[in-house]
């Protein structure tokens, strides 16, 4: 795996509150040459096996909490080195890519190597009604229908980080947001204009 100083290959992060559209523009990135690596989806496997006895294993509550004691055991970057190795062991197996993809960025150590190493962050920006809207029409297994009141609340603990756990360890997605190099808006269902403007944005067209 690369180690924290340097890669040859571009990263290109990609960062939102959930159903913005992040699994969305990864697939463009993925046709234009790259490949994707969710730090969503590797938080939630340790997810699903953390509380695989409960009703909804992969509810927002229990995938922070999830993300906050798997930063705390094993490093505020274990997703994100994670999600690297899986990379990596692709182009050892003689994948040829642009570069990674990481989407579902959630953490400022997350951000700070993307940057440092002169990747692009993308935030994608989406209003929390048609987000909630969205949830409900797409939900994953182990998830559980929500109010908007519930949705939202969920949310508030990614925002900023909580006391009695160390910050570093934490979601932070205020953070991410702050230092997106490029945005996206998505408040339409219209996929096509969703798609035609992201590819503006990432310069795909």
């Amino acid at each position: 795996m690369a180690d924290q100083q340097t890669v040859d290959y571009r990263i290109i992060g990609i960062g939102a509150l959930p159903r913005a559209g992040k699994d969305t523009v990864a697939e463009l990135l993925v046709e234009a040459g790259y490949m994707a690596v969710s730090l969503g989806d590797i938080v939630r496997e340790y997810c699903f096996v953390r509380h695989k006895d409960e009703p909804d294993p992969i509810s927002r509550a229990n995938t922070t909490e999830t993300s906050n004691w798997l930063r705390t055991q094993h490093g505020a970057d274990f997703v994100l080195k994670e999600a690297l190795k899986r990379f990596e062991a692709e182009r050892a197996k003689g994948g040829q890519f642009k570069g990674v993809v990481l989407h579902s960025i959630r953490a400022p150590i997350e951000v700070d190597f993307i940057l440092a190493h002169g990747g692009d962050m993308v935030w994608i920006e989406a209003d929390d009604e048609v987000r909630h809207q969205r949830s409900l029409v797409y939900m994953r297994e182990g998830e559980l229908p929500t109010t908007l009141e519930q949705f939202k609340a969920e949310e508030d603990e990614q925002w900023q980080p909580r006391p009695g756990i160390p910050t570093e360890v934490q979601m932070n997605v205020s953070y991410v947001r702050e230092h997106a190099t490029l945005v996206i808006r998505n408040n339409s269902n219209d996929r096509d204009a969703f798609l035609s403007e992201a590819k503006r944005v990432l310069g795909l067209t």
